[in-house]
């Protein structure tokens, strides 16, 4: 596995319009890596987790890229609506993942649609590809959406809240899937989640975030006692 650094905070505080919601980050987060942000809902993690995407800055410290150079994120929000007004079709969704890959009202090239076929596939939805977004249950969704995130081709994968309101059945599928790209593709995962039976028991690091509290441990291990002590609720961990 690559152990270059492809993100690393230093210093960092976060939070909204100056309201320090979190202070005195410190982690680096390495290529190939599966990390998961831990910690119960209204903690924090979404706003550190949009802080490292970008979408909002830090308060104060710093946070760098590998070599300089701002990854390639693939993102899967925590809620898509997409309006039912228009009829996208599982494919069109996925091929937006690509239009940062062209120029502005340039054709969609055969490379691109190639690709989203490809990610189509690696997500078990090619034979659904016609059908439109709006009539897919909720885990035929997060799959369409996963797959729209893989064709960014992203050098980072970040996923928040993965599972949320989908039945169980779908959610076990949802992550066995994520488990089957993450080596299939030796991506970088980053994923937020606020139900600790959703989190693998092989990842690579734990990001756990708790009373304005950040924690950063190098496997579930290190973290479980303090988890079990704490948490309000239990789940049996996904092997």
């Amino acid at each position: 596995m690559n152990t270059d650094h492809c993100i690393a905070l230093r210093d960092v505080s976060v939070g909204y319009h100056g309201r320090q919601i979190l202070a005195d980050i410190n982690f680096s987060l390495k290529t190939g890596e599966f990390t998961v942000m831990f910690g119960p809902n209204g903690c924090g993690k979404t706003t550190l987790f949009k802080t490292i995407l970008g979408i909002i800055p830090p308060i104060q410290g710093t946070i760098t890229y590998g070599n300089a150079h701002y990854p390639g994120f693939g993102y899967v929000p925590q809620r898509q609506i997409l309006d039912e007004i228009y009829p996208f079709t599982a494919e069109e969704v996925v091929l937006m993942g690509t239009f940062g890959q062209v120029k502005p009202f340039c054709p969609t090239t055969k490379t691109n649609r190639a690709w989203v076929e490809q990610c189509l596939k690696d997500v078990g939805m090619f034979e659904l590809k016609k059908h439109l977004f709006s009539e897919l249950s909720g885990g035929q969704k997060q799959r369409i959406l996963i797959a729209r995130a893989l064709a960014t081709k992203p050098g980072i994968l970040l996923l928040d809240e993965p599972i949320t309101g989908v039945d169980i059945m779908a959610q076990r599928m949802i992550m066995e899937l994520i488990s089957l790209l993450y080596k299939k593709h030796a991506l970088t995962i980053v994923m937020v989640t606020h139900e600790i039976h959703s989190i693998p028991k092989w990842i690579d690091k734990l990001i756990w975030i708790n009373n304005n509290k950040v924690l950063i441990g190098d496997s579930l291990e290190i973290l479980a006692p303090l988890i079990a002590e704490e948490a309000s609720f239990q789940g049996t961990l996904w092997h």
